[in-house]
């Protein structure tokens, strides 16, 4: 139960926090911002408490799994200083540090383990300690061959603990002194957690403290060396980051190939992606992934895993399994919503190379996109240049549409109204191919095509904003899962009455709104590419084909022309180059 909710809380989370992340770099009012940073931290803090949730579950189950890897102690050390500084800014404490310099460089352990045990302690010093300090403190000491004894205190000058209470500290679901701090978060597990990941790695938390005038808890962990070499002054060797989410490089040459069924996951993913310039490719499902690398080579892959027909570990295996060897080495990385233990482990065994949590965090996202990405292909963001603006949609040009609630849809998508008509026209010809097999009740050998339509007319329709029409395929799934025939009767005729009539309501606002339009200016480099296209075509030289569409994609666009494209790019994969050459006559013309 606990990882099936977890799947399913989290793909809506993706779009909460991707999403403001989105508008909040785009608003430029203070109050505005204020609202959306609001929406970010409540995100987190839901996300935080489902984290928690699903590691007690893998703790009493015995499947907590320590995934042992080498690391940089600096970076590990500097990740945790960064985002507790971060939840320091609004508090008067002083953060004081005591780093042995003498630390080695790199250790082998289970890295986000243990940023896991000092981010619950010194968040619980930030959060108990009114005024004064908190004190994070790391020695070692050495045991026998490549093995250490790695100790954190955290100390501060905070609330303290009853002698009383200290025996409950670490109960489960367990909060002490709850009348003193009432106004306090948190779900009474996470002490517990730490304590049971210490055990893990070898080790244990222990506290001491006095009632009104602080505490100290040591956590001891045992790691194995990879270097020896001292680790140094922190200050020295760490990488400073931006407290606000940003890309930390730019990759404007790489060619990079995002892989997801949902359209408004890739919205979401395209628009983190955005400040690094790279040449982005999207494909809507594994098969076509598989077919887009034997023709292209990228220099990574994000791979999402639940799809249908080919999910994301089909689709690798197929890529590594081809014969050109640049499929062997590509980067492939893997985006999952399922947090349950060991996945990490799966992927690894199945041909990716690492794999990004849904909600994507921009840190972690940038750190994946700096460790894949080849380095001659990475510089620094230029200074200079000043990031692009998104012109936000006027009242006045929101689809007035029965059944839809146009803002929701907008701003599922970051408030551009091109993307939002390119996912309404998408929507439609998608709602469209399923009218077919919507036009009757389902039979046993059709049972699972059925349910599959209806899973994803269920996001389609919250996506674009049709929250009662999702709900309603959102039963109809689970009736197709379940095999409940007498509820698919009842609902499914009723449901696809609406569904058509609100797809003619939507094709009339859409050829209303083309009607309007005045032809905008034609994008010199992007006629260029699109005529070595059509040249490329008519010379059946597949390899050009790959480069003038790689060329054309890479241009900045409005929504309906890269609607266009992509149009092109499946009549390339699916060989139809006739399709194809009267598609880019036309955008020529």
């Amino acid at each position: 139960f606990l990882v099936r909710m977890s799947h399913e809380i989290r793909t809506p989370m993706n779009a909460i926090i991707g999403l403001s992340e989105l508008a909040r770099r785009e608003y430029g009012k203070p109050k505005a911002l204020e609202y959306i940073t609001g929406i970010q931290s409540a995100g987190a803090s839901l996300l935080a408490i489902i984290n928690d949730i699903l590691d007690f579950s893998r703790i009493e189950s015995g499947r907590m799994d320590i995934a042992p890897f080498p690391y940089e102690t600096a970076s590990l050390l500097n990740d945790v200083l960064t985002i507790i500084r971060v939840r320091m800014t609004e508090t008067p404490l002083e953060l004081v540090t005591e780093i042995a310099p003498d630390t080695p460089r790199a250790m082998i352990g289970d890295a986000n383990r243990i940023k896991q045990i000092l981010l619950n302690l010194l968040s619980n010093a930030v959060k108990y300690t009114q005024r004064g300090f908190v004190r994070f403190s790391v020695s070692w000491e050495r045991l026998e061959g490549d093995d250490i004894r790695l100790m954190f205190a955290v100390e501060d000058s905070g609330i303290g603990i009853r002698q009383e209470d200290l025996r409950r500290l670490f109960g489960e679901f367990t909060r002490i002194d709850e009348k003193r701090n009432i106004n306090i978060e948190g779900t009474g597990l996470g002490l517990s957690i730490a304590r049971s990941l210490s055990r893990a790695m070898g080790g244990d938390i222990l506290v001491r403290s006095e009632y009104g005038r602080g505490s100290v808890f040591t956590a001891t962990l045992m790691q194995a060396v990879a270097d020896w070499k001292p680790m140094g002054n922190l200050a020295e060797v760490s990488v400073t980051r931006a407290e606000t989410q940003s890309a930390t490089f730019i990759a404007p040459e790489a060619e990079v190939l995002l892989v997801d069924d949902f359209p408004s996951n890739l919205l979401v993913a395209e628009g983190l992606l955005v400040p690094y310039r790279m040449r982005l490719s999207t494909c809507l499902n594994g098969r076509d992934a598989v077919e887009r690398v034997r023709k292209q080579a990228f220099d990574l892959v994000l791979m999402d895993h639940m799809m249908p027909e080919m999910d994301g570990v089909e689709a690798t295996r197929a890529i590594r399994a081809m014969d050109e060897g640049r499929c062997w080495t590509m980067p492939i990385i893997a985006l999952t919503a399922n947090a349950v233990s060991g996945m990490r482990e799966m992927f690894l065994e199945n041909g990716f190379n690492d794999y990004l949590s849904k909600p994507i965090d921009m840190r972690r996202l940038d750190a994946v996109l700096k460790e894949w990405i080849p380095a001659d292909k990475r510089r620094a963001p230029e200074e200079d240049e000043p990031p692009g603006e998104t012109a936000a949609m006027p009242e006045s040009r929101l689809p007035e549409i029965a059944g839809l609630d146009a803002a929701v849809g907008m701003a599922r998508i970051g408030g551009s109204p091109e993307r939002y008509r390119n996912l309404l026209e998408t929507f439609c010809r998608d709602a469209e191919t399923g009218f077919a097999l919507l036009g009757r009740e389902p039979e046993e050998s059709s049972l699972r095509a059925f349910t599959t339509l209806t899973h994803a007319l269920k996001s389609a329709l919250a996506n674009i904003g049709a929250r009662e029409l999702s709900e309603v395929a959102a039963a109809l799934e689970e009736a197709g899962r379940e095999a409940e025939m007498s509820a698919i009767r009842e609902r499914l005729e009723p449901f696809r009455e609406k569904l058509v009539e609100l797809v003619a309501r939507i094709g009339e606002f859409l050829a209303s709104t083309r009607s309007g339009e005045s032809e905008g200016e034609f994008d010199p480099e992007l006629a260029e590419a699109l005529a070595s296209l059509r040249e490329a075509l008519e010379a059946k030289d597949f390899d050009a084909m790959d480069t003038a569409l790689a060329r054309a994609q890479s241009r900045p666009m409005e929504g309906r022309m890269r609607d266009a494209l992509t149009r092109i790019a499946d009549f390339l994969l699916t060989a139809e180059f006739e399709k194809a050459a009267k598609t880019v006559r036309s955008l020529l013309e």
